[in-house]
């Protein structure tokens, strides 16, 4: 599945920069599995995770081109973005019939309070209390 890149069009320059944007806000691209599993080659994992830091660190333009030296074109781009959201769907979809097979009623009505409070560490503590393995997805602030 590797691609590779020729000529630069203006376009796909607008959709890496998009890409390059966003990237930190798709914790799942920084993962060497998930991206491994995607179809990247070793050499395209380390410059997506590169690409990352660089735009962390504000430098836009060198993660750009740290994709575009990898290889990682446009269609790539998109295949990302569409096995990223069947990647979370299926998570969603997994998580949910967990939370209907292994908690009681009580457990779902705390759940959903929880929920509706947007109490995280509480909606976390409910799971687990179930036996239900939440991730970390390196997004919880304490």
């Amino acid at each position: 599945m590797q691609r590779t890149f020729k000529n630069t069009s203006t376009s796909f320059a607008f959709a890496l920069a998009a890409f390059a944007l966003t990237i930190t806000s798709v914790q799942a691209f920084g993962s060497h599995e998930f991206l491994t599993k995607a179809g990247l080659s070793d050499d395209q994992v380390v410059a997506v995770q590169e690409a990352r830091e660089l735009r962390r660190m504000g430098e836009v333009d060198a993660a750009r081109d740290v994709l575009v030296e990898a290889g990682i074109d446009e269609d790539l781009l998109h295949e990302l973005r569409r096995t990223h959201k069947q990647h979370k769907q299926h998570h969603r979809h997994n998580l949910h019939q967990q939370i209907v097979e292994n908690l009681n009623d009580e457990q779902q009505d705390a759940l959903r309070v929880a929920k509706s409070a947007n109490d995280k560490d509480a909606v976390r503590a409910i799971l687990e209390e179930a036996g239900i393995e939440v991730p970390d997805r390196g997004h919880r602030h304490k």
